[in-house]
């Protein structure tokens, strides 16, 4: 502003002639220009002429201290009387007279009363001064003009442009075309803390009440917002833009929109897809999942490690973008959450993952030996190439030939197929065998595998089921003077079919190899316990506890047990069934129940007396091992008795199990009980 008036100033004042014939513009005439002239009015130094010398001296000295100008009576610079460049007042720094009136322009005035920096009360064309307290209004534009500004009475600096507030800093209550300073702190200011905006009656920033066009301040506190009522950013009252404002301003952020960085986010946070798997990104903002605090519209998500996010909150299935779903987060409290269910809708990774519906770069090639996304499965055994991968392997089980007895097969993986992969085996061809055992029997089968190259060795209950592998094995590798052998035992059910492996570890090691099966079937009433038999009662009479088929009967084994009593209890473990096994006792051996309810709380003592070694066991529920509360079996047969003392409860039945270390350890035995009733 003062650059401006001091141009002016320049074109407008005269300039003396060499030998001081006058100012251009005023009525000095004769006087020197330099030191001493004595014309009229000198253009410099100290003339004696009619009017003053331009400068420096003269009584209408241009400068510095004259009390003319070059056609007036105040001189221009610095200190001038009361007339400027041709008026009354000096033009810098505190003359009362402007460029063409009664103010100095600089800095009192240009060319009204007041001047233009700092303090002056007139303005360029007005009675204040345009910097600092007006341009042409009755206030100063900076910075603590009075009551006029630019066009009107308040400065536009800071006062206010043309109202009757400044506009900075601390103006009084005009703003520029309102009634509010602009900046910072009037009462209407735009900064930071007036009531009254540009245009509007409350401060922009930070905290007035006011906004640009409305009632609240824009930034960052107010509580009106750049166009409404409520602040712009970050904190405004009632509406705002960002990021937590109310129901006036713009929207406080983009929750929920795609994105694919920050930046598109008004940088606030993208939960990107590359990241996160978000399909497309989606905006949301920081938040503390302590406090739990987000604007209009979000909810804060804990993301985990101290991170919290808001996002996009919803009320309805349809409320969420394609690819999300509007799902309950905690408490009744909804969000639009990930749930894509199509590739297309994963526009960076390019990949739908149906086990989490979110997205993932996946397994890019099927058939290509190479784990592309690094998650332990290679081509068709990652589900990611289901699609591809899933109907040659149906085939594949469907066309392989049963084995149902003790035989030897040769095969030659380099034929196979490249669909399967299990736990132990890399991603080489494979070949698949099927073995059924023989009808109506279960047993044990025993698969040896030996080849000249590296190939692994496994089985599944599911032959398309990675999920549903029983065992694997690839141990070993064949060297110059070895075949390298590898191989599996497993338990067979009647009536259900085996899927039995042939892999090569990789495409190079694909070659010939020989299979051997060896089936053991198990005899059921034999006496011997063979896998999957869980008993062997030496018969195959079913209600006995054990059933025809050696499946275990508890139920009807429980429904036998001896009604115990307070004193002693006979018995013989020789005569007993080896269905129940307690945890300090060796598998299959005979035993015998008693069955005990406590008539009211109290402790139960248990004192176990035999010959042979014997111990015992207690259980809540006869046929759930889980059930048991204590085990004993320390002393000798024949020695100490075996003690337990319980607290137990009143009305709830107890078992307790009398066994045997070993079969031949089987035999006769005391089971004392006592009870004491709690106080």
């Amino acid at each position: 502003m003062a650059g401006l008036f001091v141009l002016a100033l320049s074109t407008t004042a005269g300039c003396g002639d060499d030998d001081g014939e006058g100012g251009s513009g005023g009525s000095g005439g004769a006087g020197g220009i330099g030191v001493t002239g004595s014309g009229t009015g000198g253009s410099d130094a100290t003339s004696t002429g009619s009017s003053g010398g331009a400068g420096p001296t003269g009584t209408g000295g241009a400068e510095p201290t004259g009390t003319g100008s070059a056609t007036g009576s105040g001189g221009a610079e610095p200190t001038g009387g009361t007339g400027g460049a041709t008026g009354s007042g000096g033009a810098e720094p505190t003359g009362t007279g402007g460029a063409t009136g009664t103010g100095g322009a600089e800095p009192t005035g240009a060319t009204g009363s007041g001047g233009a920096e700092p303090t002056g009360t007139g303005g360029a064309t007005g009675t204040g001064g345009a910097e600092p307290t007006g341009a042409t209004g009755s206030g100063g534009a900076e910075p603590t003009g009075g009551t006029g500004g630019a066009t009107g009475t308040g400065g536009a600096e800071p006062t206010g442009a043309t109202g009757s507030g400044g506009a900075e800093p601390t103006g009084g209550t005009g703003g520029a075309t309102g009634t509010g300073g602009a900046e910072p702190t009037g009462s209407g200011g735009a900064e930071p803390t007036g009531t009254g905006g540009v245009t509007g009656s409350g401060g922009a920033e930070p905290t007035g009440t006011g906004g640009f066009t409305g009632s609240g301040g824009a930034e960052p506190t107010g509580t009106g917002g750049a166009t409404g009522s409520g602040g712009a950013e970050p904190t405004g009252g009632t509406g705002g833009a960002e990021p937590t404002g109310g129901t006036g301003g713009g929207p406080s952020t983009i929750y929920g929109a795609a994105c694919a960085d920050h930046e598109a986010c008004a940088g606030e946070y993208c939960i990107t897809e590359t990241e996160w798997g978000w399909p497309s990104g989606s905006c949301a903002s920081p938040c503390d999942p302590a406090v739990g605090a987000c604007s209009e519209g979000g909810v804060c998500v804990d993301f985990g490690e101290g991170v919290g996010l808001c996002v996009l909150r919803c009320s309805g299935p349809d409320a969420c973008r394609d690819g999300y779903t509007c799902s309950e987060i905690v408490d009744g409290i909804t969000a639009c959450t990930p749930a894509c269910t199509d590739h297309a809708q994963c526009t960076e990774l390019g990949m739908c993952d149906p086990f989490d519906s979110t997205c993932k770069s996946g397994e890019a090639a099927c058939a290509d030996g190479v784990d592309d996304e690094g998650d332990g499965l290679t081509d068709c055994a990652d589900h990611d190439c289901s699609a591809t991968c899933g109907p040659i392997a149906d085939a594949a089980c469907a066309d392989a030939a049963a084995v149902t007895t003790t035989t030897t097969i040769e095969g030659d993986t380099s034929t196979g197929t490249s669909v399967f992969q299990a736990s132990c085996t890399g991603g080489g061809p494979e070949q698949l065998h099927l073995f059924r055992p023989p009808a109506g029997q279960s047993g044990t089968l025993l698969v040896v595998l030996q080849s000249e190259s590296d190939h692994g060795l496994y089985a599944r209950t599911v032959c398309t089921n990675s999920l549903a592998e029983i065992d694997c094995n690839d141990e070993y590798a064949a060297t110059d003077t070895r075949l390298e052998e590898e191989e599996l035992e497993l338990v067979v059910r009647r009536d259900e079919a085996v899927p039995i492996f042939v892999d090569a570890y990789s495409p190079d090691d694909a070659g010939p190899y020989t299979l051997d099966f060896v089936f053991s079937p198990a005899t059921c009433g034999d006496g011997i316990i063979s896998q999957p038999e869980e008993c062997d009662d030496r018969n195959t009479t079913s209600g006995d506890g054990c059933s025809a088929e050696c499946t275990l009967e508890l139920d009807d084994a429980c429904a036998d047990t001896l009604p115990a009593v307070l004193g002693d209890n006979q018995g013989d473990t020789s005569t007993g069934t080896t269905l129940f096994d307690g945890t300090c006792f060796t598998r299959g051996m005979p035993e015998k129940i008693h069955t005990y309810t406590p008539p009211s709380d109290g402790t139960l003592t248990l004192a176990l007396s035999s010959a042979t070694d014997l111990g015992l066991y207690v259980r809540t529920s006869c046929a759930d091992a889980d059930s048991q509360i204590r085990c004993e079996d320390r002393q000798a047969g024949g020695t100490f008795p075996e003690t337990i003392a319980l607290d137990v409860d009143g009305g709830a039945p107890l078992f307790i199990f009398v066994d045997t270390y070993s079969a031949a350890e089987a035999g006769a035995y005391t089971l004392h009980l006592a009870f004491t009733p709690a106080p």
